[in-house]
């Protein structure tokens, strides 16, 4: 059910990056070079690419990272003197974004969003590989073990794919991956027939999948008994339900974006109107345990996990992440205002990376948490009689990425609530806040970080690949709702002090703002 839905949307979704108003990257230095001048259109936009990428992103700050790429391109610069397909020049660039393990630095290969061939894998670690939907004419293939595809291994093909998904973690690899096996761009750029897929099974047996038009897809999936569920997927950006004789609120928490983060749909509700009437509900009924779940959450705006943790917990008393900020000329077109900024007393430097915190605009300023904010801000909860004082469980799923990551590693930095379910899809501290350019030669679209985010306890043992739950749990057991039974176990166990202290189906704007594939 989960997996199906995520599909669905992402096949709607994966082109919406096209029909943005994306600038054109240019520079007058590269552009005025003897390579540049006597370089084909692939040569052309690959001094650009890597321009920008050496440019913007913070890794590349550093003189002998910046040395490496250079050296890096000088090879890729000859290759592209011969290639002819624009998928080859794609591939090569995917590479070079890929190397940086940041999943929101991407080179976009699709172009045919139109043709997908109309089977999905699941990928998931050492397990099995199998068909979990298919098109309804091949359904007698679904729950078959993969042994190859067009006379290659499975493994072999995941293990090329990891040269050019960009991706945080093994986790976050394979959630892309399957869902760009589904596109023919995909099989293109690996070299193989974007026509037909040639599936071998394990048990022998063989069969062609040709591509399709995606308007032309009928889907027919594995089977699970998703019925009684309280965890499946909502389709709405955030939503409620309070179990009054369990004394437990159940937050489903899928997308960080409201009317304020999408000024453009009023018809959003707002995230911190959101939290202020179901913590009044919540208080009202007595809830005893509130549960927080994320598994399905890819990211969007941070600002909303602040609303959230300043209901559980005083603001002021919250370690907060620290973000770093690499000034370029890409970043000032998209945040202009930064040319206003220094530091130390001196003007920012193209080039350079600073403490966000340290702006001098910022440095000396105090907040007044008595004054209301402003109504086209969020409004945070700033009462400590209001802090919710039961207990907090945050569900954590494959899918928890970027901003998603941010609140929870925040909540475990700072000892609130317990984290159960699977390990992220994100790092703890990460790249992150995306920019957009397109290259002018080829029109190929590229993303690329401009900020490190560092978790409050930085350079901890756990400060690596992933965000481990307090406890694992299977969260796609079709049998049984593992996640929830532990829920109720815990909510009849715990020692909680009682606290003195449903949305509207928007399902017709969750097509348009929850991407799961874009990572933003």
């Amino acid at each position: 059910m989960k997996r199906i839905a995520l599909t669905a949307v992402a096949l709607l979704c994966l082109g919406a990056a096209h029909s943005q108003n994306i600038p054109e990257y240019h520079d007058t230095e590269v552009e005025a070079s003897r390579e540049y001048i006597e370089g084909n259109a692939y040569q052309k936009d690959l001094l650009l690419y890597a321009d920008m990428l050496g440019d913007t992103h913070p890794y590349y700050a550093d003189a002998e990272h910046r040395a490496k790429l250079q050296r890096r391109v000088g090879k890729i610069y000859k290759e592209c003197g011969k290639i002819t397909e624009v998928s080859d020049f794609k591939l090569r660039l995917s590479k070079l974004a890929a190397s940086l393990h940041d999943g929101h630095t991407a080179i976009y290969f699709f172009n045919r969003l139109d043709r997908i061939f109309p089977v999905m894998f699941t990928i998931d670690g050492n397990a099995p590989t199998t068909i979990e939907l298919c098109s309804e004419e091949h359904r007698d293939i679904l729950g078959k073990e993969v042994a190859s595809i067009n006379g290659k291994p499975l493994k072999k093909i995941l293990n090329s794919a990891r040269e050019f998904v960009s991706a945080d973690n093994a986790v976050n690899f394979e959630n892309l991956v399957q869902e760009y096996l589904l596109l023919t761009d995909f099989w293109a750029m690996m070299g193989m027939s974007d026509e037909v897929l040639n599936i071998t099974f394990t048990d022998g047996s063989t069969i062609a999948i040709p591509a399709i038009n995606k308007s032309d897809l009928k889907i027919a999936q594995v089977q699970k008994n998703m019925s009684g569920r309280i965890t499946v997927p909502r389709r709405a950006l955030f939503d409620y339900t309070i179990y009054e004789d369990k004394g437990i609120c159940y937050m489903q928490f899928n997308q960080f974006a409201d009317r304020i983060t999408h000024p453009k749909n009023p018809q959003l509700p707002r995230f911190d109107e959101f939290m202020r009437d179901m913590m009044a509900d919540m208080e009202a009924k007595s809830v005893k345990t509130l549960v927080v779940d994320l598994q399905y959450n890819s990211g969007g705006n941070s600002l909303l996990g602040d609303v959230l943790l300043s209901w559980l917990k005083p603001y002021q008393e919250i370690k907060q992440f620290s973000a770093q900020v690499r000034i370029s000329e890409l970043m000032l077109a998209y945040y202009p205002y930064y040319k206003e900024f220094t530091y130390d007393g001196k003007p920012l430097e193209v080039g350079e990376i600073y403490w966000a915190r340290k702006f001098d605009h910022n440095r000396d300023a105090k907040i007044d948490y008595t004054t209301p904010q402003d109504s086209a801000r969020h409004v945070l909860n700033l009462d400590p009689e209001r802090i919710f004082n039961g207990d907090v469980i945050f569900i954590q799923g494959k899918d928890t990425f970027s901003s998603a990551m941010i609140l929870l590693t925040t909540a475990r930095d700072n000892s609130i609530g317990t984290i159960v379910g699977e390990r992220s899809g994100g790092r703890p501290s990460h790249y992150g806040d995306v920019l957009y350019c397109r290259l002018p030669n080829t029109g190929t679209m590229a993303t690329v970080s401009h900020k490190i985010f560092t978790r409050p306890a930085y350079g901890t043992v756990e400060d690596a690949e992933y965000l481990y739950p307090d406890l694992e749990i299977d969260l796609n057991d079709p049998h049984r709702e593992l996640v929830w039974e532990f829920v109720e176990s815990f909510t009849r166990k715990a020692n909680v002090t009682n606290s003195n202290k449903q949305q509207e189906d928007d399902s017709y704007l969750w097509d348009t703002i929850y991407n799961p594939s874009m990572n933003n």
